[in-house]
């Protein structure tokens, strides 16, 4: 199943099939976000676009300002999308009436500062009716959710946006207008928030899952940025076996990263994580008393597990990072893990 937040669909697809996350790292068990547990459906969902535009707006600094170290790259708009048809019965007339969806339609669910789509003019609660004079399809929702119709309608908008410049017809209320977007080349991970009572993070190659409880634990910016930093250095640093590309592939540029090596994974992605947040203009100074944080509060990240080292020995190690960071930054070096 495709899922993206910078290219595709969003997040709260996992609310609307009632899809899981599996853990990269030791999932701690908690008594359940608010933002998770409630009976409102209307409240559920409206917590769950927060997160899901969080967790895309700093996948997209973090993409974008490093591509120049990923081998797997791909040209993105910067929108998270969506799609009635994609929604429970329970969600599907609230996300139509909140958001303007119509069946299989990509509507834009979030869009990244600065990115292609917010200098198109592109806003949330958009609907995406063409590509390039294309048709997207509407299909219906009849039936049970379902991803198909608008994965379908996302393959349709990657391939135009690999193809360079693209003319869009957007509807927007009653209104349609044409807006033509110039995508931008991004290490090619995408963005997704699991909905899930347990702290936990996972990357697998393509895409970076983080459960709803752990997005919604860091509190700042700086703090999603370091998790999503860590589980995006696995995809860079090639950690897990290629999945197929999203999109069309770029070149592997001369400054690309090599493959890392498995048996010191987690600590690598620690180390890398933590120059890409740095990289992307992230204030990564609090990194290490985030971890000691976290540790404090779940048991199983303050000691050690079975390939991960204990919370206060991941914060040491940043702090060392931390230090090659700032004797490059004073020789005046790019930076480079």
């Amino acid at each position: 199943m495709r899922m993206t937040a910078l290219n595709s669909a969003s997040g709260i697809l996992a609310l609307a099939l009632g899809l899981a996350a599996s853990a990269c790292t030791t999932p701690t068990p908690v008594g359940g976000a608010d933002q998770a547990k409630s009976d409102d459906p209307a409240a559920r969902l409206e917590a769950l676009v927060a997160l899901d535009r969080r967790v895309a707006a700093v996948g997209y600094r973090l993409t974008t300002a490093n591509v120049d170290l990923c081998a797997s790259r791909r040209d993105v708009a910067g929108w998270t999308l969506h799609a009635a048809s994609q929604y429970s019965d329970a969600l599907r007339p609230i996300a139509e009436a909140r958001f303007g969806l119509e069946g299989d339609l990509p509507g834009v669910l979030a869009v990244a500062s600065e990115s292609p789509a917010s200098k198109a003019g592109l806003a949330a609660g958009d609907l995406l009716i063409r590509v390039n004079g294309m048709a997207l399809l509407r299909g219906d929702t009849s039936g049970p959710p379902t991803h198909d119709g608008l994965a379908g309608n996302v393959d349709r908008l990657d391939r135009a946006l690999a193809g360079g410049p693209v003319t869009l017809e957007v509807r927007r209320g009653d209104t349609s207008r044409t807006v033509i977007m110039q995508p931008v080349v991004a290490c090619s991970s995408v963005f997704q928030v699991d909905p899930s009572d347990e702290y936990n993070a996972r990357a697998d190659g393509k895409g970076v899952f983080i459960s709803s409880t752990m997005a919604a634990y860091a509190a700042s910016d700086e703090d999603l940025a370091m998790i999503l930093g860590h589980e995006l250095a696995h995809n860079v640093l090639q950690h897990h076996p290629s999945p197929e590309p999203l999109g069309e592939p770029h070149d592997i540029p001369a400054t690309a990263l090599p493959p890392g090596d498995l048996r010191t994974a987690e600590r690598d992605a620690d180390r890398v994580g933590l120059y890409l947040a740095v990289r992307a203009g992230f204030d990564m100074t609090g990194a290490p008393a985030f971890l000691r944080r976290f540790g404090a509060d779940n048991w199983r990240v303050r000691y050690a597990q079975i390939g991960h080292a204990s919370a206060e020995v991941r914060a040491r190690a940043l702090e060392d990072t931390q230090a090659e960071i700032a004797a490059q930054r004073a020789a005046g070096q790019p930076l480079r893990p």
